[in-house]
């Protein structure tokens, strides 16, 4: 692997999760529980490989690997998947604000040590908003969301948006996300030279390179080729 000059992030999963807290005061009025914090690390990126083993579901669209998405989600956080939770979850904003362990000091590690670093995510258009209450502002040269911009990963066209504010090539940059149905195949269609998975609880199938946290990524751009 060449070092880039450039490095993408996703957000959900990578950067941020859902903020145990406010996740709790949508679903307590509903079904009367509020999920287990030290469970939810956990229950995202088993969630995320599920739909990873089930593309079909991706093939169909949002409307319905989405909500299939958040009733393991609730499941595995220890909350029950009603219909009712899972649909204002699925209608809720501001939600993914709680950064993952070392994210924030990772994001400022890459881009001090000289990396031109941006975000693409897909997300409901608050993703900006999201990271700068997360404790991310002002650490992106650009934030790319899918709603705004109008098209989602794995679509390729969505990472033109960031090389192309970053004036950069798809061959001179590495995009890490958390997820292998919608990250790694976006960033290949695209042609970027690398993704990183972000795999904290090993469910990536030994996938190659991946990291824990975004701590372990200056190490890992810095290796020699």
């Amino acid at each position: 692997m060449s070092p880039p000059a450039a490095v993408l992030f996703d957000a959900g999963g990578t950067l941020v999760t859902m903020d145990p807290t406010i996740l709790g005061d949508i679903l307590e009025p509903i079904i009367g529980e509020r999920p287990d914090p030290d469970r939810m690390l956990a229950a995202h990126f088993h969630a995320m490989a599920a739909v990873a083993d089930n593309t079909h579901l991706v093939a169909d669209g949002p409307s319905v690997w989405w909500p299939w998405w958040l009733e393991r989600f609730l499941s595995l956080s220890g909350v029950s998947p009603h219909p009712d939770a899972v649909a204002a979850l699925a209608n809720s904003h501001g939600v993914w604000r709680h950064p993952l362990p070392g994210a924030i000091e990772g994001v400022a590690a890459v881009a001090a040590a000289g990396y031109r670093i941006a975000v693409v995510s897909n997300a409901d258009g608050s993703v900006a908003e999201d990271l700068a209450a997360a404790g991310f502002d002002g650490l992106f040269e650009t934030i790319i969301d899918s709603t705004v911009v109008g098209v989602a990963k794995p679509d390729p066209a969505i990472f033109t948006h960031a090389l192309d504010a970053l004036g950069v090539t798809a061959a001179d940059t590495w995009y890490v996300g958390d997820s292998r149905v919608f990250d790694l195949v976006g960033a290949e269609a695209a042609g970027l030279a690398e993704f990183v998975l972000v795999d904290p609880v090993g469910v990536g199938d030994d996938y190659q390179p991946s990291i824990a946290e975004i701590g372990e990524l200056l190490a890992l751009l810095a290796q020699p080729t």
